[in-house]
């Protein structure tokens, strides 16, 4: 934001604006406290009182059910943990294994020498995000979902245009 070039007798007005803004909002608040002291008078609240209690339909106590007993005891966790490890499922992540190919990047090298991780993500990068992902996670996947399918069974058009000219007239140089 550019500065505004002032001399002193228009720093004087700029100054006299503001604190004539400052006196008008504090008039204005002023007025609002009184306005708003004759408004809270037309509801008196001991004119109006309640024949019945509020909480009198509400129950004194409420009865939580039991908790139930917790049987997983860490061997059983262990247990259960190994049986999904050796099922091979995938269960837990929206992403699919990478091949084994890709997964042995990771421990070649370092990535400061464009190895290791480096390499692993940049590979991991290249394929289809239909390879990557079990669905699509985002509504802009669904956009490009499957679009490999459908460009297969694309043809190119018999009367379409051609760079006819282009090719031909234009030069390589780029003179023309």
């Amino acid at each position: 934001m550019s500065r505004i070039a002032m001399d002193t007798r228009a720093q004087n007005s700029w100054k006299e604006l503001i604190e004539k803004e400052a006196a008008t909002r504090i008039a204005c608040k002023l007025k609002q406290e009184e306005v708003s002291k004759n408004e809270d008078e037309w509801f008196d609240r001991t004119k109006y009182k309640l024949k019945k209690p509020l909480t009198g339909n509400l129950p004194t106590s409420l009865k939580f059910p039991p908790r139930p007993n917790k049987t997983n005891t860490i061997e059983e966790i262990e247990r259960l943990t190994e049986q999904l490890k050796n099922s091979g499922e995938n269960l837990l992540t929206d992403m699919k294994k990478p091949k084994e190919k890709v997964q042995a990047l990771l421990y070649e090298g370092f990535t400061k020498e464009g190895k290791g991780r480096y390499q692993y993500l940049k590979e991991r990068k290249l394929e289809d995000p239909e390879n990557k992902y079990e669905y699509p996670l985002l509504n802009s996947f669904e956009y490009g979902w499957k679009l490999n399918e459908v460009a297969q069974q694309y043809k190119t058009p018999t009367h379409g245009r051609g760079r006819i000219v282009e090719e031909s007239f234009y030069r390589r140089n780029g003179v023309f």
